[in-house]
């Protein structure tokens, strides 16, 4: 029977697993080693904690100000830390650190529940001291003493800003001055507005009364002499040298009769369409000089825009001025008309390659001059800018820029002014366009 037991005891030790103990040591030797690699950490952290000094923190802060006598407010905070018979020292600063609340009253208490509170006087910055029990107060410093020597910790905060002196006071005053200069911009650009309406209703009048004044005599007048030079014509042989010139004449006075009833009955002033300055420019050379050999041509660049009835007008007799001036007295070969369309600004530029215009002339009313004269007057009415570039045997280049909110027809002319312009693709496509057509007569 003992020896039964004896080798049933061996079979059940031999019969564990062979790796148990290896599993064990090993779980046995990781844990030691976790132990001896935490700990250290463990105990650092504890006594870098206990290592941390106090700390001083403010809850409430008087506003920003310069001190005197009469001028006291709330100070509070909390201290983290503090140890039994610490105080705290209030200071304000007004030029220099000065203690608070009185020179013979410096200490404030810590409460039981780690808050303090005093009364101060205005600074633009206060500081708070935690200081032990046998620290001496001076009543002013010229700088905060750093830890050390009976001070345990010092904490600085600025002054509460006056309610002028916080963002949304001054993002609110900015917005307010913002909205006032727009409104008086919007205010000059409505009185600007009426007053050229005016002046345009002047001018319509003043139209008018020479409109009817040229009906009943320049008119008439012109028509009486059209009768009697389509009957000389009549009486003209049919081979007659003279009769292709007299048709011709007879051709030109039937379009400025034609022109006399459009302009009498204000139908040229209000058809400036897109095409229709291109138009009339075109027709110059056959109305000045149907014979010349000059090569004419009238450029386009941007997207052409009607324009107003009376500035219409004036932009076409500056440019036919230019035109005629170019023909009569350049001796040019080439003379060129651009038109440029742009959302800011419309351009009318007339240039040839003539003998150009004589410095003295420039300046003079007679002749040539006094059609630049004319132009110039014309172009300040409408409140263009007329620029003459000549120089002697190298041409002139005429430039007449008049702002896009005088030249153009307003398409919502008919509706209110409104506060904020309208921004439509059109707009845009007419911003980035720029479309050039050239015709060549």
């Amino acid at each position: 029977m003992r020896e039964f037991l004896l080798t049933s005891n061996r079979r059940h030790q031999t019969g564990r697993p062979a790796g148990s103990k290896k599993y064990f040591w090993a779980t046995a030797g990781v844990f030691s080693l976790c132990t001896f690699l935490i700990c250290p950490l463990l105990v650092g952290c504890r006594s870098q904690g206990a290592n941390v000094g106090p700390s001083i923190e403010f809850t409430r802060v008087p506003r920003a100000g310069e001190g005197g006598p009469d001028k006291l407010d709330r100070i509070e905070g909390r201290v983290n830390g503090a140890l039994p018979g610490q105080q705290i020292v209030i200071f304000a600063r007004s030029g220099q650190w000065w203690v608070q609340p009185l020179a013979d009253h410096p200490f404030t208490a810590i409460q039981p529940d780690s808050t303090w509170k005093s009364s101060t006087h205005f600074g633009t910055e206060y500081a708070a001291l935690l200081v032990d029990s046998g620290y001496h107060a001076p009543p002013t410093l010229i700088s905060l003493p750093r830890e050390g020597s009976g001070v345990m910790a010092v904490a600085v905060t600025k002054g509460r800003p006056v309610f002028w002196q916080t963002w949304w006071f001054m993002l609110s005053s900015a917005a307010v001055f913002a909205m006032i200069v727009f409104t008086i911009f919007r205010v000059r650009l409505r009185e600007e507005n009426r007053q050229m309406t005016l002046r345009v209703e002047e001018r319509i009048a003043e139209r008018t009364r020479i409109a009817q004044e040229l009906h009943d005599t320049l008119l008439q007048d012109f028509l009486g002499v059209s009768l009697q030079l389509h009957l000389a014509n009549d009486q003209l042989a049919d081979n007659s040298p003279a009769k292709p010139t007299l048709a011709r004449v007879l051709h030109l006075m039937d379009r400025v009769i034609e022109e006399g009833r459009n302009a009498v009955h204000g139908l040229r002033s209000s058809n400036w369409g897109a095409q229709a300055l291109e138009q009339a420019f075109s027709r110059i050379p056959e109305e000045l000089a149907p014979e010349h050999g000059t090569r004419f041509r009238v450029m386009i660049e941007g997207l052409a825009r009607p324009l107003k009835p009376l500035i219409g007008d004036d932009i076409y007799l500056i440019g036919r001025e230019a035109i005629a001036n170019a023909y009569r007295h350049s001796g040019a070969s080439e003379i060129e008309v651009e038109l440029r369309y742009s959302p800011d600004t419309m351009q009318l530029i007339v240039r040839d390659n003539g003998s150009g215009i004589a410095v003295d002339a420039m300046s003079s009313q007679r002749g040539e001059a006094s059609g630049l004269f004319g132009m110039r007057e014309r172009s300040n009415r409408i409140g263009g800018l007329l620029r003459v570039l000549s120089r002697p045997a190298t041409g002139t280049e005429i430039e007449l820029s008049i702002p896009g909110h005088v030249a153009y027809l307003d398409r919502n002319s008919n509706r209110p002014l409104k506060w904020f312009p309208r921004n439509s693709n059109l707009e845009a496509r007419e911003a980035d366009s720029s479309v050039e057509s050239e015709r060549t007569l």
